[in-house]
């Protein structure tokens, strides 16, 4: 669970949080238009450090742009933002939060004013993930929407609903989470998160194209070239990913998270996590905490 923090970042301002609200009738919650980006902070060398907020800027900015949200600040400005709620926060580990929506409140399917606000908020954590195997179900009919009908680029609430009902339906099954499949039947990702799964010692991924681009799933695919462990992106059928010696989930508020079982079934290794996963979550554990001088251009320091 997460709560926000006392103080947000507001169209340039930081305010408190209680003071930006959405209102009811807004495009936002009428029509689910908002979009947003989660990036995470950390305790490092020196102090507090944003992960690869540079990327999830990137990405929050073209999901904007796919949806059709003007961002009245660039780049450079939505990082300030962060670090300057970050510090402001006070706390040493948490996420961040970037989000633009329609101002107009009106629920009108294309709305006539096109202003927008922005917001960038801190959340912490009061229960940080830990490294505990999940299970998982995965069902023929809970598909991934078609790229034809909703770009997978586009980190925006309404391609949220879907992957919801297909989590509760999971849950209500006896698992913790759902894979879902794409157009082909293949494995596309969680409803929060992109999978991976090792088969003989080789790292696997669905590609891009029908997947959302993790920030998380491109690091670990980083470490993992850094490694020197195979990795292929490549269609991952159902039969594969179920009998994968090893498989897990990523995210930015995981961030790695073991599979121990697909509809029920143990995978290949005697006990999640496996010893790939293990040595991914580890060493991506130490870029976040500036542990890693390979890799310490991903992170942003939060001065206070």
């Amino acid at each position: 669970m997460a709560i926000t923090a006392p103080l947000l970042w507001f169209d340039g301002t930081l305010v408190e949080s209680r003071m930006a609200t959405i209102p009811l009738m807004g495009h936002a919650p009428q029509r689910g238009s908002l979009v947003f980006d989660v990036g995470s902070f950390h305790r490092a060398r020196g102090g507090v450090a944003l992960f690869r907020a540079r990327e999830h800027v990137a990405r929050f900015v073209r999901s904007a742009r796919i949806v059709g949200l003007a961002l009245p600040f660039d780049e450079d400005a939505l990082v300030r933002a962060a670090v300057d709620v970050v510090a402001a926060c006070k706390r040493d580990d948490g996420l961040v939060r970037w989000s633009v929506y329609f101002a107009a409140n009106e629920p009108d399917l294309l709305p006539r004013d096109g202003t927008t606000h922005v917001a960038v908020a801190a959340q912490l954590l009061e229960d940080p993930p830990r490294m505990k195997p999940i299970r998982i179900a995965v069902f023929d009919d809970a598909r991934k929407a078609s790229p034809s009908a909703l770009s997978p680029e586009a980190k925006v609430a309404a391609a949220y609903l879907g992957p919801m009902l297909a989590r509760r339906r999971a849950v209500a099954a006896g698992a913790d989470d759902v894979v879902l499949l794409d157009d082909d039947g293949n494995i596309a990702e969680a409803p929060i998160a992109n999978v991976f799964a090792v088969t003989n010692g080789t790292l696997r991924t669905p590609p891009l194209g029908r997947v959302l681009p993790g920030i998380t799933r491109d690091a670990v695919l980083a470490l993992a070239l850094a490694e020197g462990i195979p990795v292929r992106e490549e269609p991952l059928t159902r039969d594969a990913f179920v009998t994968a010696d090893e498989a897990f989930l990523t995210s930015t508020s995981l961030p790695i998270a073991p599979i121990g079982t697909i509809d029920g079934r143990a995978l290949g290794t005697a006990e999640a996590p496996g010893p790939m996963t293990s040595r991914l979550a580890a060493r991506l554990a130490a870029a976040q905490h500036g542990e890693d001088d390979a890799f310490a251009a991903w992170l942003t320091p939060v001065a206070r």
